[in-house]
């Protein structure tokens, strides 16, 4: 015969009973909601601490940064002030000494512009100096036959220039220049003035020592 005491109930369901005194059981259905959201609570980003190395570092950067951004911002007003400057140098430099004549107002720049420009074998802009009348009368063609046959005098220094001496509405001035033939030499120009400027109406020059009419147009 059976022990009753041994059976099994048939009413037992398996489930393990807490034997802690007041705790009720977890339902399965909570626990797989609970294991569900535990990996959610780990990927959640945390700030650095206030004394973080990454937090100096990404300071130090910034700060960098914003030194460059002075730096081009000064080197760049530099650049400009010295433009503005190189500018305003050539701009003086073509007033004082404009090889075309077309700013000089007297006429001792007028001469010394052509000079200037023979010697620099700017022949159009010395030609163009000359009056109206003198280019109707000399072509450049043949002007330009004349310097090429004595162009070691036309490369001359002005070693000094007389007062200039006027008649009228004209004006006659002599220069003395140096060659680079080493030679001496006299030239007197003579200007007149129409549409309110000065030209050369006129030029003859000489060798100083002997001299002998090298040139007279």
């Amino acid at each position: 015969m059976d022990d009753p005491q041994t059976t099994p109930d048939p009413n037992s369901s398996g489930e393990v009973v807490d034997p802690g005194l007041g705790h009720e059981p977890t339902p399965p259905a909570q626990q797989a909601t609970d294991l569900t959201a535990a990996p959610a609570a780990v990927i959640v980003p945390q700030q650095a601490p206030a004394g973080d190395p990454r937090t100096a570092v990404a300071a130090y950067f910034a700060d960098a940064a914003e030194q460059r951004r002075s730096f081009l911002q000064n080197l760049f007003l530099l650049l400009a002030l010295s433009l503005a400057a190189f500018i305003l140098t050539a701009w003086i430099l073509v007033r004082v000494d404009a090889p075309f004549g077309k700013f000089s107002t007297g006429p001792q720049e007028v001469v010394r512009a052509q000079l200037r420009a023979l010697d620099r074998g700017e022949l159009r802009p010395a030609y163009d100096m000359f009056s109206p009348r003198y280019r109707g009368q000399v072509s450049f063609d043949t002007w330009h036959e004349l310097f090429v046959k004595h162009w070691r005098m036309f490369h001359a220094n002005v070693v000094g220039a007389e007062t200039p001496a006027y008649t009228g509405p004209g004006v006659t001035l002599e220069m003395h220049l140096h060659g680079s033939d080493n030679k001496d030499y006299r030239a007197r120009f003579t200007l007149i003035r129409t549409d309110g400027r000065w030209w050369i109406d006129d030029v003859h020059w000489t060798q100083e020592a002997d001299e002998h009419d090298v040139s007279h147009t």
